[in-house]
């Protein structure tokens, strides 16, 4: 569609950068600290990349009885990344299960490019985002693409930084529209933005979406 959505996924609800720190949660970046599936290509873990504590109450619109903590992971060294992932969190959000793959290509990053699996862990901290980060207008739209990547890797709740248009966003498993949960990309700056490893991705951002009544979550990736 390339249609820029300037404004239009914004609710009123402002999101969060997630940067490297300490918080009064236990979010984090990397480990294996929750159960993640095999990747039919590499034959490895996938990589846990962020695991978010529900129990801070910024995230309480993610919150559900069955969950404790939502982690966001995928593989980022073969081509199961490009095409929608879908996974359901089970054992209270410590274990990842495959429902759904559409990747058909078969490729492998290189030894030399390759992220560590599983990532090294590091805490990570939650700040509320900026006027400039929030796309409801086409200057806001571009400042924000600007800083995301360059200031920070993740942005969580908010409005979405489409550069296109989702083409389905309903659950498998109820049909019912997916709410879009966050964001990551590579570190396209100067400076670590996450100090025990080089995080690069390749060029696109991976958006993922979350079903609270099937505790689904998808995964998609759109070139940045």
């Amino acid at each position: 569609m390339n249609r820029k959505p300037y404004g239009e996924h914004w609710n009123g609800e402002r999101g969060y950068r997630v940067i490297e720190g300490n918080d009064n949660y236990n979010h984090f970046f990397g480990t294996l600290e929750c159960e993640v599936p095999i990747c039919k290509l590499c034959r490895k873990e996938m990589h846990l990349i962020f695991t978010f504590d529900l129990n801070d109450e910024r995230l309480s619109d993610l919150k559900t009885k069955d969950i404790d903590i939502l982690p966001l992971a995928s593989c980022l060294n073969c081509s199961m990344v490009w095409k929608p992932q879908y996974f359901q969190i089970c054992n209270r959000g410590k274990t990842l299960k495959i429902i759904k793959q559409e990747n058909l290509e078969e490729w492998i990053s290189d030894d030399e490019d390759k992220l560590p699996v599983p990532l090294p862990k590091i805490n990570i901290k939650l700040l509320s985002m900026k006027s400039e980060d929030i796309p409801t207008t086409e200057e806001n739209y571009n400042l924000a693409f600007d800083s995301f990547g360059s200031d920070y890797l993740c942005r969580i709740l908010g409005a979405p930084l489409y550069d296109d248009f989702p083409e389905d966003s309903s659950c498998p498993s109820c049909e019912s529209k997916m709410k879009y949960i966050a964001t990551i990309t590579q570190d396209y700056g100067e400076q670590e933005l996450i100090s025990v490893v080089d995080f690069q991705l390749g060029e696109f951002n991976i958006l993922y979406y979350f079903c609270k009544s099937c505790l689904f979550l998808k995964t998609e990736a759109q070139v940045s």
